[in-house]
């Protein structure tokens, strides 16, 4: 339970800080996607199951405030985390790199779907053009972001499992 509530507050605290504080901090016309950053991050540390609850959280919370239909952004950050959660089980969760690596090419595949969804059905067919103005700086600066957030996230993780580890005994 206490660990709902802990992911909640963080999908909360992602949002806002993707949609208010990184808006001003704009580069090349792109904002880094907190919220992936997260999803993977629950993902990588906790499987499957809890990476698909956090991207579906997460993309609800998305499709509510800025999406058009609701349940795409939701079932893109679901898949994300769905997939995502395979990495818990096989590699170090003390790895840094990894993560890093998921987070980009998590952000490819989602600007990629992102593109299909919403750019492709309107009828706009130049991807070259969308992947070098909008999906390659948006990877680039959601891993520069996601070096300071990952460890944020990872602390929080370590400490809800010490705690869980102690409730235990």
């Amino acid at each position: 339970m206490l660990r709902c509530i802990v992911v909640f507050i963080e999908i909360i605290f992602s949002y806002l800080l993707q949609s208010s504080v990184f808006v001003y901090f704009e580069l090349a016309n792109v904002v880094p996607d907190i919220l992936l950053i997260l999803v993977v991050s629950t993902a990588f540390f906790k499987g499957q199951n809890a990476g698909l609850l956090t991207g579906l959280f997460a993309g609800l919370l998305m499709d509510f405030c800025i999406g058009d239909y609701l349940g795409i952004f939701a079932i893109l950050y679901m898949v994300i985390g769905y997939f995502n959660g395979y990495a818990a089980k096989i590699f170090d969760r003390e790895d840094y790199l990894l993560p890093l690596g998921l987070i980009g090419v998590s952000e490819l595949v989602y600007g990629f779907l992102y593109y299909v969804f919403f750019v492709l059905l309107h009828g706009r067919l130049n991807l070259f053009y969308f992947f070098g103005r909008v999906i390659l700086p948006r990877i680039i600066y959601t891993i520069l972001v996601a070096v300071l957030l990952y460890k944020f996230f990872q602390s929080i993780h370590l400490l809800l499992l010490r705690f869980e580890y102690r409730r235990r005994r």
